[in-house]
């Protein structure tokens, strides 16, 4: 639990671009990277692939294969207490 807040804590802070994959994935929590490439085309992110990789780096997604998910301690807790907004 700790670390899921450690997690949302950094994304809290997050801006433009960065925010709106974030909280894409908030309400998705696992994509396939080419479906996630779309969506976010469609929400005006400029870069998706890009911004992605780039918050994988920063610890606040996970590509595990050919998917986009949230790290672990953030899925563990929407599974115990439902969605998450930021």
């Amino acid at each position: 639990m700790a670390e899921a807040s450690k997690i949302l804590s950094r994304a809290e802070r997050l801006e433009g671009d960065y925010r709106i994959v974030f909280e894409y994935f908030l309400d998705n929590i696992s994509v396939g990277d080419l479906r996630a490439v779309e969506d976010l085309k469609r929400k005006g992110v400029r870069d998706p692939l890009r911004v992605m990789v780039r918050l994988v780096i920063d610890g606040l997604l996970e590509k595990r294969g050919d998917v986009f998910n949230l790290p672990e301690p953030v899925r563990c807790l929407i599974y115990e207490r439902g969605r998450i907004k930021l």
